[in-house]
């Protein structure tokens, strides 16, 4: 039985088709922490931007772009369910406003530490995305190419269109640590949005979030 059980978790892992990691410790003083901020996504891109006929800056571009999608998505998710949380999260558009009158953009906002940011949201806590992303084929190709291959059912057409990371960390500022993240690597990232994205990583990571009820 105990076998079976062992191949049961192993066949599970094979048709999930990704690997994700979460490290998480005890919470002090839930009650304390009230606000919780989702900041835009810490967004890297790499391409062969000769053959993608994409310039350095509108690399930097879609990265900023992104950003916001991914924390959109993120908070989207959040407000949908936020009856299963014991934590309330900041409206985005106040958290965003907040940091361009702070003169804070989105390179200032990467060098910035958590426990700076937290006092300057005026919040108990931030909650923080890193999607790192490497591009073998343009996304409107391989896209294409995906569709042909599930319309034919030649799924060798299928492509491997790149390698992506995502990972989330939560910091607690009345505790001054980070008390959880979560990783996830997943290989299907560009045929999705990235707000349908943002809300497949929340799917998985809000099982083992911390304030959950």
């Amino acid at each position: 039985m105990k076998n079976f059980g062992i191949l049961i978790v192993f066949i599970i892992s094979v048709i999930t088709g990704c690997s994700h990691k979460t490290t998480s410790t005890a919470v002090v003083n839930q009650g304390v922490v009230k606000t919780y901020a989702i900041l835009p996504f810490d967004v890297t891109i790499e391409k062969n931007l000769q053959i993608k006929k994409t310039t350095p800056e509108m690399l930097r571009q879609q990265e900023e772009r992104e950003s916001l999608q991914y924390q959109s998505g993120v908070f989207q998710y959040m407000m949908e369910r936020k009856k299963d949380f014991n934590v309330n999260f900041q409206d985005i558009d106040d958290t965003n406003a907040l940091l361009k009158r702070n003169n804070v953009g989105y390179e200032k906002g990467r060098t910035m530490t958590k426990a700076e940011l937290c006092q300057l949201l005026q919040v108990d806590g931030i909650l923080t995305g890193k999607y790192q992303r490497k591009e073998n084929l343009d996304r409107s190709l391989s896209r294409g190419l995906d569709i042909l291959a599930r319309q034919t059912e030649n799924f060798s057409l299928s492509p491997k269109q790149g390698e992506a990371t995502l990972s989330l960390t939560l910091y607690n500022a009345f505790e001054k640590r980070v008390v959880w993240t979560y990783q996830n690597d997943d290989w299907n990232s560009s045929y999705r949005s990235p707000e349908e994205l943002a809300q497949k990583l929340m799917e998985r990571a809000a099982k083992k979030f911390p304030y959950k009820k």
